[in-house]
């Protein structure tokens, strides 16, 4: 039984403008049952009047307590939003026109502003955002789902099969409901219409798959409704990562079916369509090229399985093919071998594309895993394994390792070893901490009892940097982040002072030559590869 503190919010429908309204009434309602942690708005949040919107805009008006904000509706608001995410004052928040936000109390919340239309801008969006939005799904190892879905149109059909339906038909979009099908939110709040309550759904066929949480939809009314409506909504929230499976997948006695099936149908011929296009593009514009180049960004298509893999296994489940060519899975027939330098049971190592010393290696999961924060224990596990051998090897040489992972838009799980004098580990830290700085980057320090895992969901992108002294930094500050960071830092006249290999591209070995140094670099690491002492059982 979790024992942890459940999140109180507030969610609110169209405010409209009518901030003195809902103001005195979040007040009223965190004086009497508060202190609430925050308040979500859906629909239109800026009104017709510029002056009183500039005043929240500048915050001469206040919110009364942390305040998120959907994107524009129509034009005429538009011009108040920013492109991108933005903090207008303390406890106001713009939360931008799509994304997932993961606080401070462990609650994960899903977002898409505006209105569907056959174009995105600053008030509509389209397939693409939609699309976007569900890479996490597409590329997570057993992704769960999300805690809240924040929308400001309803998903079209979400009363179906509910016993209780709205007091009038509410224009949805298809798009919507084709996020929620596949993010599945446990709280899911709508603007632009009305207040309905519907009784919660599963996200799981009865008796044919697992149980999983069930979702509820909630359609809240404007602030200044003509009906009076119920346009505010409180709630305890427990966030998912904190909780039990038991806990979880309880089912609520009037959980009715998915609503959703029959539009999912129809959608997914043209997402296969798209997502055929676009795969195709990719390989086109990539090809070969991309073959243990761990600075490439490319969208990943893979269906992930997280299954632990023999050596030399012949491939993944024929359930779990994958969609597109993956140059990282030792199954590809086209997967550049020669580079290989060991092989374990859940993990390989490989010497990448234009290595930045003769000791460069990678570490890659031999399965469809997406990132380390995906990855199953065995596979962690093993990882470990291989750190702690190449950490001695290093040792050896009178190096210490230094050990990174950029994780986005990545198609394949690949953590970078490199090792680096012994005398420039005092200034290794610093050195990453002023290059973040100067990209108005902010990296923070990993807590010594803190664990990856602990401060990142699958499918959230990030950067995470362990170095010699047990010092451990990270971001998920990711938007504009450099291809090739971890290479910049390292290759500097502080490091290893080879600047001209910041691009791996600069430093392309012929294949005769990767072989030799392959071939090289086996030797030196045989003392010290755990996978030897299994040779004779493959």
């Amino acid at each position: 039984m979790t024992d942890s503190k459940p999140v109180k919010v507030l969610c609110v429908g169209d405010v409209q403008g009518a901030f003195a309204k809902l103001i005195r009434q979040v007040q009223a309602v965190n004086v009497k049952n508060g202190p609430f942690d925050m308040l979500l708005c859906v629909g239109e949040f800026f009104g017709p009047n510029d002056e009183e919107n500039q005043k929240v805009v500048s915050g001469e008006i206040e919110m009364p307590i942390a305040t998120y904000i959907l994107g524009s509706c129509c034009p005429s608001t538009s011009r108040y939003y920013p492109e991108e995410s933005i903090e207008f004052t303390s406890n106001l928040t713009y939360l931008g026109r799509k994304g997932i936000l993961n606080t401070a109390t462990g609650l994960q919340i899903a977002y898409l502003s505006g209105i569907e239309g056959q174009t995105a801008n600053e008030f509509q969006f389209n397939w693409d955002d939609v699309q976007e939005l569900l890479l996490p799904v597409k590329t997570q190892s057993g992704f769960l789902g999300v805690d809240i879905l924040l929308t400001s149109m309803w998903p079209t059909e979400v009363s179906k099969h509910a016993h209780n339906t709205p007091s009038r038909e509410i224009e949805g979009s298809t798009l919507l409901s084709r996020l929620a099908a596949a993010i599945k939110p446990r709280y899911h709040f709508a603007g632009m219409g009305i207040h309905y309550e519907r009784q919660p759904y599963r996200n799981h066929r009865t008796l044919l798959e697992p149980p999983q949480h069930t979702t509820r939809f909630i359609g809240l009314a404007p602030v200044n409704n003509q009906e009076k409506q119920k346009w505010l909504y409180a709630f305890n929230l427990q966030p998912m990562r904190k909780m039990t499976r038991n806990e979880l997948t309880a089912q609520p006695p009037n959980a009715s079916e998915f609503p959703y099936m029959e539009l999912l149908q129809e959608l997914t011929k043209k997402e296969v369509e798209l997502e055929r296009e676009k795969r195709d593009k990719d390989g086109a514009r990539n090809g070969a090229s991309y073959r243990f180049d761990m600075s490439e960004e490319v969208e990943d298509p893979v269906d992930r399985g997280g299954r632990k893999r023999k050596r030399y296994d012949d491939g993944p489940r024929p359930d779990k093919k994958p969609a597109g060519p993956c140059w990282f899975c030792l199954s590809n027939v086209d997967a550049e071998k020669h580079l290989v330098v060991s092989v374990g049971d859940s993990c390989y190592v490989a010497m990448p594309k234009g290595p930045l010393t003769e000791d460069h290696v990678l570490i890659l999961s031999i399965g469809h895993i997406q990132s380390i924060v995906a990855a199953p224990s065995e596979v962690r596990d093993e990882l470990e394994k291989y750190k702690n051998s190449f950490m001695l090897l290093a040792d050896k040489n009178n190096k210490a390792l230094v050990c990174f992972e950029r994780n986005y838009r990545t198609q394949h799980m690949q953590l970078q070893l490199v090792p680096v004098p012994k005398s420039a580990v005092k200034g290794l830290k610093m050195a990453f901490l002023n290059a973040a700085s100067l990209l108005g980057i902010e990296m923070i320090t990993v807590g010594k009892d803190e664990q990856l895992l602990d401060i990142v969901n699958e499918g959230c992108p990030y950067f995470f940097v362990e170095l010699p002294d047990g010092s451990r930094l990270f971001t998920r500050q990711m938007k504009e982040f450099p291809l090739q960071f971890g290479r910049e830092v390292l290759a500097g006249s502080g490091v290893l002072n080879c600047e001209e290999k910041t691009d791996w591209k600069n430093c392309v070995l012929g294949k005769e030559k990767e072989s030799e140094l392959v071939e090289k670099f086996k030797q030196a690491f045989k003392p010290f590869d755990f996978t030897e002492e299994n040779d004779d059982s493959d």
